[in-house]
């Protein structure tokens, strides 16, 4: 693209260009109000392996844009990191974002990074893995993380296979402990997330089922247990101040996200170190994620699903309405193809 023509795409949003079409080095469309942001999120597959593969490819320097980035332990410190105004952008699940907007903090969701649905799982220690009777489910002990979600992977299957929950136990331990708890044998399943799925099957656990798939003899096949996205998320202030900074990184991202896709194993090993995980381990997490940067029918379902869920665990009071914490404004700036589903 020749100057001439770069300048005459700025007064019409047919000539805005999209993230692929950017070479090495090449020239933001847009203005930026800062060159220079900060993100948070936690150092895994689903939250800022985007934004980590933007940052090594150089997709961020392309737009004259400096991200720093900062990981977190966990995704849970992200709320009260937004809510205090602390921190202006982070990379967090939609469960994040309906907490803050059921609490009336002026926050907005602006793309998803991945549907993360399949990295929600349930697992059946070595004791349970080769059994195909539902009734040798009665009675176990199930071991979960207190408010998170892949509880309800368990209760979906369950449920479906008959299972008497009356008699199950369920036990509350962080993540690194219900792997050695499954391991040791003190809990016979556990609902989770990767990398901890991961772990606990290299140890001889048996991946059953996850938040959009059964595994069970018998019984496979697509689920919606569990529906759960991952989401940038600003505050209301950056929004509206930095409206092209955001596009850019946008831009960025949804390079990484194209080349994740076209070639996922160079990506890992690209991401590898950023992420401190090896390649070979690296390489399935990424495969439960489904990468994009689109609004599209799977931030509605996630919606739905986390609405649901939360209101029903009492951590939010009703409903958070989709276009109450959900803007499309940056993708559009970006490419307006990416929009296939709108905020109602």
């Amino acid at each position: 693209m020749n100057r001439r023509r770069f300048l005459q795409g700025l007064g019409g949003a047919a000539a805005v260009l999209t993230a692929p079409t950017f070479a090495s080095g090449a020239v933001t469309p847009f203005k930026l109000e800062v060159n220079k942001i900060d993100v948070y999120g936690t150092r895994d597959p689903q939250l800022m392996a985007m934004p980590s593969l933007a940052e090594v490819s150089g997709y961020f320097k392309d737009e004259g844009l400096t991200v720093v980035r900062h990981f977190v332990a966990s995704a849970g410190e992200l709320p009260n990191m937004l809510a205090s105004g602390n921190i202006t952008m982070g990379c967090g699940g939609v469960t994040t974002l309906l907490i803050l907007g059921g609490q009336g903090v002026p926050v907005y969701g602006i793309v998803q990074q991945a549907d993360i649905s399949g990295t929600q799982a349930l697992v059946l220690g070595r004791k349970l893995a080769n059994v195909t009777d539902p009734k040798a489910l009665n009675g176990i002990k199930v071991g979960q993380t207190q408010g998170n979600s892949p509880i309800e992977v368990w209760t979906g299957l369950a449920t479906e296979l008959g299972v008497d929950k009356s008699t199950v136990t369920v036990y509350n331990l962080k993540p690194p402990e219900l792997v050695v708890a499954l391991d040791k044998g003190d809990i016979d399943a556990m609902a989770s997330f990767q990398p901890y799925i991961y772990q606990a099957t290299q140890a001889g656990a048996k991946l059953i089922a996850t938040g959009n798939r059964s595994y069970w003899p018998g019984r496979e096949g697509p689920r919606n247990w569990v529906r759960s996205n991952s989401i940038v998320i600003v505050t209301k202030a950056m929004l509206e101040k930095s409206p092209n900074t955001l596009a850019a990184y946008v831009r960025a991202v949804t390079r990484a996200v194209a080349d994740a896709n076209a070639d996922t194993a160079k990506a890992a090993q690209k991401l590898a170190p950023e992420l401190k995980i090896e390649p070979e381990v690296l390489l399935p997490l990424m495969k439960f994620n489904a990468y994009s940067t689109a609004f599209d029918e799977t931030v509605d379902a996630s919606f739905k699903f986390t609405n649901a869920w939360l209101v029903r665990e009492g951590r939010i009071a009703k409903a958070v309405e989709p276009r109450d914490v959900l803007t499309t404004s940056i993708v559009e700036k970006v490419d307006p193809k990416l929009v296939k589903w709108r905020p109602a």
